[in-house]
């Protein structure tokens, strides 16, 4: 049992590294698992649950650990997501969470996020120094997290498993994202909401990596 080892709790969205960030805790001789349901007592390092997980409960019941939220542009990360169910369709030949693209998941996507990240940053905005926020868009992510983490072993590169252009689904995916924040007046370069107040005041209280 592992119960008493500092845990790592890797709490952003999918399509945001989460592969990367389980080989950096393999790497660093930590058990780490990848998969949606997390066996917390067990190991010491988690991610790929995205917002499944209830980091409250979590905290309350693992005092000394960090929670790392991982984030990125949005519109990558809408594209990414989009992509990744057009990879699920025509493996299944049905629909998924995240095919067919359409505009109002899309917009749905955007809203899940803005309110996911805000109440993730109103929590531990009295615990700061538990949560670690790490752009993974920005250069120089990895070296920042494992100086965070008093991490040895950074010797590993975020690598994109599906890294495609050339398709008529990524084309259309692409401009149905663009559209639809210019629509919104969303500026698609965005790591954690828009509201720029609301960025200014967590920036201050957390002082990492956005």
């Amino acid at each position: 049992m592992l119960k008493s080892y500092k845990k790592y709790f890797v709490i952003g969205f999918n399509k945001t590294a989460t592969t990367t960030f389980h080989n950096l805790f393999v790497k660093n001789n930590l058990t780490s698992q990848h998969i949606t349901k997390w066996d917390t007592d067990n190991y010491q390092c988690f991610s790929d649950n995205g917002d499944l997980n209830n980091y409250k409960e979590l905290d309350l019941k693992y005092e000394n650990s960090i929670f790392i939220l991982n984030v990125r542009e949005i519109d990558n990360w809408l594209i990414s997501r989009f992509k990744h169910g057009v990879r699920g369709f025509r493996k299944s030949k049905k629909h998924n969470w995240a095919y067919p693209y359409t505009r109002e998941k899309c917009i749905n996507w955007i809203n899940l996020r803005d309110n996911y990240h805000m109440k993730i940053l109103d929590y531990f905005s009295k615990t700061p120094e538990k949560m670690i926020i790490v752009n993974i868009d920005r250069e120089g992510w990895i070296n920042y997290l494992c100086s965070q983490l008093h991490f040895k072993n950074n010797n590993i590169e975020a690598k994109n498993v599906h890294k495609t252009t050339d398709s008529d689904d990524h084309k259309n995916i692409c401009e149905l994202v663009n559209k639809t924040l210019e629509e919104l007046n969303y500026n698609k370069k965005t790591i954690l909401f828009q509201n720029k107040e609301l960025l200014e005041k967590y920036k201050k209280i957390y002082n990492n990596y956005i």
